[in-house]
């Protein structure tokens, strides 16, 4: 090889390998919004009576309900319904919701 094509791969190289190196430090395919219910054995002393009905309106909420002790991850468009429900829980500062006499604890973070 001449000596200015292996000046370029190694150029091109150091290039593929940057660019590598970006990409993996920006990308986290763990990274986003998630809801977790875990079922209850005690009645929590505050909570957030649901009727069925009513937690049809927060479809993330109602999965995360029938797949208890499961991490959903919310879309990265999730709408405002999501944040409705995290408003009445705020509102009635309590993680505790009963749902057709169940108690859960609702968890709703951010994974960065």
């Amino acid at each position: 090889m001449k000596a200015r094509t292996k000046i370029l791969a190694a150029i091109s190289f150091a290039v593929l390998s940057i660019c590598l190196i970006f990409f993996l430090m920006i990308y986290q395919p763990g990274a986003g919004t998630y809801v977790r219910a875990d079922k209850l054995q005690d009645t929590p002393e505050k909570y957030v009576e649901f009727s069925l009905a009513d937690i049809e309106k927060y479809p993330d909420v109602k999965e995360a309900v029938n797949n208890p002790g499961k991490d959903i991850k919310l879309p990265s468009d999730y709408n405002e319904n999501m944040t409705e429900f995290a408003t009445i829980m705020w509102d009635n500062r309590t993680e505790y919701i009963k749902l057709n006499n169940e108690y859960y604890h609702i968890s709703y973070y951010s994974v960065d």
